[in-house]
């Protein structure tokens, strides 16, 4: 394995850390990672190459409004690029190259977090949570190995009056969560559920439906916030058919009331990554389905949204939808 590290922060503890647990790795100092990260590099060094870095702009991101639980929330930036290789997934466009970047100034973020709780509360909805989703630039879960995000980021939130965290994750890697010695009440755990079929065929490398079905099982029977999140949700061929067995075979597998909450969302690109998506990959037959909405994001058309929203709905009536509020 080839690791780089920025020079500034080579004593850090969590890198440090790091080089203990990996003895077998070459390590390469740089004075910036953006001299790494910004040119191309062959595929196939991928999950050979880390880069451990600081993170020098905010590691939070507002996102839409009434985008899940809340009207406002944060995403929250820790890490860069996935090991996964959804077809689907912006990451595959975002970056000039795949290697998977750790940022390991966490006192840092910390920091941003409580500033921003505390600027939140003096707003009018302070009797609101405010709701931070980790996990949109990478899987935080899959890559606790590396980075300890779980021991670091977990214990933190349940200190924050007024905060909860999404992990959303496509991984079974739960024994991190387990390990903890307490049940977490201000983190949710949010499992990304398609059908099988759909998982062969578009999302490669991660845990089957079966396998994050049974971590599902597992975390609810030790009482951990357990969500579902149905996405993306995909107009292939006989998309009907196969969701509705999905949904059957949900029901079936899941004790539904016990998953804290449900979240259901179609493909969704600003016009922007839409187009660059297909100049990467044009053949690419689900996003000739799409189409620019009056709201500015390119997706499947109402009628198909409202179809799956509905089916959903069935499962859970209290199924959100993401940034479709009118659906339905």
């Amino acid at each position: 394995m080839l690791v780089y590290i920025e020079n500034k922060i080579k004593n850090n503890s969590q890198v440090l850390s790091f080089i203990d647990k990996f003895k077998n790795i070459d390590v390469v100092y740089v004075d910036n990672y953006k001299n790494i990260f910004d040119k191309k590099m062959p595929v196939w060094n991928k999950e050979k190459t880390i880069i451990f870095a600081e993170l020098k702009w905010n590691c939070l991101t507002q996102a839409p409004e009434d985008y899940g639980h809340e009207r406002f929330s944060y995403f929250l930036k820790n890490s860069l690029n996935c090991i996964f290789d959804c077809r689907y997934c912006f990451l595959k466009w975002a970056f000039v190259n795949d290697f998977q970047v750790y940022f390991v100034n966490y006192d840092d973020m910390k920091e941003e977090i409580s500033l921003s709780l505390e600027n939140y509360k003096k707003l009018w909805l302070k009797q609101r949570k405010l709701r931070f989703y980790s996990s949109d630039y990478s899987d935080n879960l899959w890559m606790n190995g590396f980075s300890n995000f779980v021991q670091e980021f977990v214990p933190f939130f349940e200190i924050l009056d007024g905060a909860m965290m999404e992990i959303r994750t496509k991984s079974v890697n739960i024994q991190p969560l387990l390990d903890l010695w307490f049940i977490p009440q201000n983190t949710e755990i949010a499992f990304s559920l398609n059908p099988q079929e759909l998982i062969e065929k578009y999302e490669k490398w991660v845990a089957s439906l079966d396998d994050r079905i049974q971590a599902v099982n597992i975390l609810l029977e030790k009482w951990f916030k357990v969500w579902l999140r149905f996405l993306p949700l995909l107009p292939v061929e006989n998309y009907q058919q196969i969701y509705w067995e999905f949904i059957d075979y949900i029901k079936q597998k899941i004790p539904m009331d016990k998953i804290s909450s449900t979240f259901a969302s179609g493909l969704l690109y600003t016009k922007a990554d839409y187009i660059n998506i297909l100049k990467k990959d044009p053949y690419f037959d689900i996003m000739y389905l799409l189409e620019e909405n009056e709201d500015g994001f390119v997706r499947e058309k109402k009628e198909i949204r409202d179809w799956f929203y509905n089916q959903f709905r069935q499962l859970d009536k209290k199924c959100m939808v993401c940034l479709d509020s009118e659906s339905g």
